[in-house]
């Protein structure tokens, strides 16, 4: 038990202490940690099946802003780790997950409250000329934090709670057990409808009931309706490709500021970085004494990744994007500037960090190794640049990867998972890193190669909601799969007329199989877009779940 304590402390810690992204990004959510959270403590199967029940509850809990609505990494690894240890059955882990969530939001704010003072900590090594210190403020000081905040709970949970969690469990009346699997089997419908009120535009949200319809009738599996909705989409992009190609009118194009690099392998290597404008339009020609290899821009993607490890209130990715810029900065200037050019990026700075926001970081890197050169580009200038486009970026990306991808790929997952199929949560975990890190990858070296303009030639060109649209039918018909098979409710209610006994749930699948999950749902989506707030419906579904229990109105499939 203490080795399983253990590695269930360490697992708790990377989820917050996101030292490196492609290790700890899917250690956010429960589908991934379940499983972790399981083999460590011997019973890999359990532990799937919890975090793949409790993940189902999370799919459109969004992160934005730096505002995390509830702490999807301790309810998946407390939450799983209080199942196993009690052995109950996996429905019940949703019922054990939402608390720990709500406690791991007071976590958070600790943990990212404490953080703030290695930021002026740095301010002051930096004005020392001390650049290393910002490379160990980053990482050692909130590892200590996340440490006491996150492992040492976790650890004692595990290690001390097996005989408590047993006696917990059968201190609980079978009644009462019985409905909290009803407000378990529920509890999806919330992650289910927070995904519809984010995705469901008006237009699009008939294709979440054609996924809902596929499967309550066709009994059609997850993956047939996601290749479906995947070949759909892909017709429906290139037909409104096709259509906006037949334009004839064009707008004229707009000067924008903009900085363009070329001919870098040259002997004269030139950038054009003065601003545009209507009096004077020639850009100052620079020669590149000093340059960045393919190798440092590498390096710095790969800096990158710790960008969030002493993530903030103050300055969210100030200090992990200071640290990211260390290489590039020693490469590009003399050891005496070194420590001035660093203070411009110990500014506040928040974009989504992993797929479109490292264009904004490349773009600056062209615009650094331009002022190392000579260009006319002051600090105001970088930082103008990239305080202007960390909105876009984020607001693109989280839509992308949050919206999008991670529920796609984490309703097939699910699924898989509650087949007690291993290869979901792994499959899910491959494949979403992949996608995403593919793509950061070549948005930061397009944001170094093309400059500001890069950034400004995707805005324009429409392909983005061509995109987003066909990305968004293939995530509201997996959607309407996950409504039709994984909120788990029926009625048992009986009606005896005379010699006749009319069971009220062969009825509704006379009408409509599934029915009940769907207008629980719709009733969950009906009151979000009713701003009610997410925490109130959740106390909510407790209070109807175990009273339409103990009444006999509703029971689990």
């Amino acid at each position: 038990m203490l080795l399983s304590a253990i590695l269930v402390a360490i697992l708790a810690i990377i989820s917050q202490w996101w030292f490196f992204a492609p290790i700890t990004r899917c250690m956010t959510y429960p589908l991934t940690t379940g499983l972790l959270v399981g083999i460590f403590m011997g019973n890999p199967m359990l532990g799937m099946l919890s975090g793949a029940t409790i993940q189902l509850v999370y799919l459109g809990w969004i992160n934005t802003g730096g505002v995390m609505p509830s702490n999807t990494m301790v309810a998946g690894i407390f939450g799983t780790a209080l199942t196993i240890l009690s052995g109950a059955n996996p429905k019940l882990a949703v019922t054990f997950a939402v608390p720990f969530s709500l406690i791991g939001l007071l976590m958070v704010e600790i943990y990212q409250s404490v953080n703030s003072f290695w930021v002026h900590k740095a301010d002051t090594e930096l004005a020392k000329g001390n650049i290393k210190a910002v490379r160990f403020l980053n990482y050692v000081p909130s590892l200590i934090v996340a440490t006491i905040v996150y492992g040492i709970p976790a650890f004692c949970l595990v290690f001390f709670g097996r005989g408590w969690a047993q006696g917990m469990l059968r201190m609980i009346p079978k009644s009462l057990t019985v409905a909290l699997e009803v407000v378990g089997a529920m509890m999806p419908a919330l992650g289910i409808a927070m995904l519809l009120n984010y995705l469901g535009k008006k237009n699009l949200v008939p294709y979440f009931f054609v996924g809902f319809f596929l499967t309550a009738y066709l009994k059609l599996q997850i993956m047939a309706i996601a290749i479906f909705a995947g070949l759909l989409a892909y017709l429906l992009y290139i037909n409104a490709k096709a259509n906006s190609t037949t334009k004839t009118n064009v707008p004229a194009k707009k000067k924008v500021r903009r900085l363009t690099l070329q001919n870098r392998n040259g002997e004269e290597d030139q950038v054009s970085a003065t601003p545009s404008n209507e009096k004077n339009d020639e850009p100052t020609t620079v020669v590149y004494r000093v340059k960045l290899t393919k190798g440092d821009l590498v390096k710095t993607w790969l800096w990158e990744q710790s960008d969030e490890s002493a993530y903030n209130y103050e300055r969210l990715q100030a200090l992990g994007l200071t640290n990211m810029m260390i290489h590039p900065i020693k490469k590009l200037y003399p050891k005496e500037k070194q420590a001035d050019e660093l203070k411009k990026y110990m500014v506040f700075f928040n974009t989504e960090p992993h797929m479109v926001g490292p264009v904004i970081h490349g773009i600056a890197l062209s615009m650094e190794e331009a002022r190392a050169n000579g260009a006319k580009i002051s600090a105001e200038d970088i930082n103008g640049v990239r305080t202007g486009l960390m909105g876009p970026a984020a607001g693109i990306g989280d839509t992308v990867q949050q919206g999008i991808i991670f529920p796609i790929l984490a309703s097939i997952g699910a699924t898989m998972a509650l087949e007690h199929n291993y290869f979901g949560p792994i499959m899910f975990t491959l494949i979403f890193e992949l996608i995403i890190y593919s793509i950061g990858y070549w948005m930061f070296m397009y944001g170094y190669k093309k400059g500001k303009s890069s950034v400004v030639s995707i805005l324009k060109s429409g392909l983005l909601d061509k995109v987003t649209n066909a990305f968004s039918i293939v995530g509201l018909m997996v959607v309407g799969t996950m409504a039709a098979t994984r909120v788990t409710i029926k009625t048992p209610l009986v009606w005896h007329v005379g010699q006749s006994v009319i069971r009220l749930q062969s009825l509704f699948n006379q009408l409509a199989p599934s029915l009940i999950p769907l207008l629980i749902t719709l009733l969950v989506w009906w009151l979000l877009r009713k701003k009610v707030n997410a925490s109130i419906i959740v106390v909510g579904i407790f209070v109807v779940g175990i009273l339409c229990s103990y009444l006999g109105i509703l029971a689990t499939i």
